[in-house]
């Protein structure tokens, strides 16, 4: 399923199988999250099959207050996201989004849990972390990966500014066309942790060999779609797009396995009008440089150890695996042939002893002189 635009998606609405029932659709409460988030979907995005992993972000951000009981508290939520979405003013200065958040939280709930939930609104809507209060009322840990929100930018500003400082080296070179993660994973000993937050998005941890990857590809299409000045600019969209299409190859049969395993259905949404090729030149890369040049490194490598027992799908590891298998036939016929050489050892030291007993017999044996 390649990602379609906005005009054949509302043709394709016509022609929805009359089968499609519910079961095959997101809850409602899903769907008017999604559809406030982004108005110009259509019905037929809110299959369960691709938005499965954006409704678990949901959930996630929704299930401690869903099992409160007689509370609005979701209303609440969803009435900020509404607010925000259709008010572009909101998302111009901290204080305009306080503002508006306040107007919709009810009087009955503390302000520290008035902020809570104005930042679980704005990372339902943009899967980061948005620090709105100050440290004392937030939310959210103090990390890398935390946004601070100062009054005198924009949200977007704010978005810029902390993506704009992750790269300090210059890189440039094409990247072999066989990286992929499900090949660093298989071949390199590489694990995935995946996470809702796109500023986590491949974060490497050397000592446990884990790589953090973004799963909600289809939420960076829908942000790119449904705007053209989305509050994440576009970019980072882009750029989050192109790591995605580059590390997960459509057509790669490896590739589909480990998403499969992994219960990801993202690769079904095609390259979202952003081909593979184009991600092949690392300079290209202004976010996430230093991080795929570090993931290319680790391709390039040569296995170690019993990662040399198995032939990679490319044959780029021949050599090795040439001479490793050749060093273990030799040790093994090297074993093979050791009782056969105690033998003839001892053989020969059997040879050696009797010739000496020989030669001590002839020394020893008396001259006996003979007169005619």
């Amino acid at each position: 399923m390649q990602c379609l635009d906005l005009s054949d998606r509302q043709a394709n609405f016509l022609t929805i199988p009359p089968k499609l029932t519910l079961n095959t659709m997101l809850r409602d409460e899903h769907a008017r999250i999604c559809h406030s988030i982004w108005p110009n979907l259509t019905k037929e995005d809110y299959h369960q099959d691709t938005y499965a992993g954006i409704r678990r972000h949901f959930d996630s951000q929704t299930k401690d207050i869903a099992n409160r009981e007689n509370n609005n508290d979701f209303t609440v939520i969803l009435s900020l996201i509404r607010e925000t979405t259709s008010i572009e003013e909101v998302l111009f200065s901290r204080s305009n989004f306080i503002t508006t958040a306040k107007a919709q939280i009810p009087s009955s709930l503390s302000e520290s849990m008035g902020i809570s939930y104005s930042e679980r609104a704005l990372r339902m809507m943009f899967c980061l972390d948005i620090r709105v209060g100050n440290k004392r009322e937030s939310g959210l840990r103090a990390g890398s990966s935390l946004i601070d929100w100062e009054d005198s930018t924009s949200l977007s500003e704010a978005i810029v500014k902390h993506f704009a400082g992750d790269n300090r080296h210059v890189v440039t070179g094409r990247i072999d066309p066989t990286l992929s993660l499900a090949y660093l994973c298989t071949y390199r000993g590489f694990k995935v942790f995946w996470t809702s937050n796109i500023s986590e998005h491949l974060h490497i941890s050397w000592k446990s060999k884990i790589v953090t990857v973004y799963e909600h590809k289809l939420f960076l299409w829908n942000h790119l779609r449904n705007s053209e000045n989305p509050t994440i600019p576009r970019p980072i969209l882009e750029e989050a797009i192109d790591t995605l299409n580059l590390l997960f190859p459509l057509n790669d049969h490896l590739t589909k396995r480990f998403l499969a395993q992994n219960g990801k259905s993202f690769q079904g949404l095609g390259y979202c009008s952003r081909p593979r090729d184009t991600c092949l030149d690392i300079g290209s890369f202004n976010i996430w440089r230093d991080r795929i040049a570090e993931l290319v490194e680790v391709m390039n490598e040569e296995p170690k150890g019993f990662k040399q027992l198995a032939l990679e799908k490319d044959g780029r590891n021949f050599l090795p695996f040439f001479t490793f298998w050749v060093a273990i036939a030799v040790a093994f016929l090297a074993v093979l042939n050791l009782p056969f050489a105690i033998v003839s050892m001892n053989y020969t030291i059997k040879q050696y002893e009797l010739a000496l007993a020989q030669a001590v017999s002839k020394r020893d044996k008396p001259f006996v002189i003979v007169c005619i």
